[in-house]
């Protein structure tokens, strides 16, 4: 169940990239894509430099005009900012960079964004940690309330 998990948001993280692979050149409105994610998610996972799989939860919050992350994975629970950037120099992908503690070691994840049918958002990303040879794998999934 969870490598077929895995399998789907691998293809989904290249769906993204060839979809979204030309980014608008505007600059980011980040209040507006503050409000339109913040909620509850699903969390599916694969380790950097490993094969073990995760789940959890993750939460994204306005606060003071930042995006606050909560993200809780076996019971461990971790707070961390995400901040909006781009990458792929002048094509200005845009993309949602984190910092946090994960299992003992510091970890930075970058995440593309898509809206599902539904038009909710689902994030897609890679984890690095210092000297990562394969990187991490995380698709996060909106739950409906």
């Amino acid at each position: 169940m969870i490598k077929a998990c895995l399998t789907v948001c691998v293809i989904l993280l290249v769906v993204a990239y060839a979809l979204f692979g030309q980014a608008d050149q505007k600059q980011l409105d980040e209040g507006s894509l503050r409000n339109y994610m913040i909620g509850e998610y699903d969390l599916i996972g694969r380790k950097a430099d490993s094969t073990t799989t995760y789940n959890g939860h993750v939460t994204f919050r306005d606060e003071a005009g930042a995006l606050q992350v909560i993200r809780t994975v076996d019971g461990k629970t971790e707070k961390c900012a995400a901040r909006f950037n781009t990458v792929a120099g002048s094509d200005r992908i845009p993309v949602l960079r984190m910092h946090f503690r994960f299992d003992g070691n510091e970890y930075d994840a970058i995440y593309r964004w898509q809206s599902d049918p539904d038009n909710y958002p689902r994030f897609t990303g890679y984890l690095y940690l210092s000297a990562t040879k394969s990187p991490g794998l995380e698709a996060l999934f909106p739950i409906h309330n």
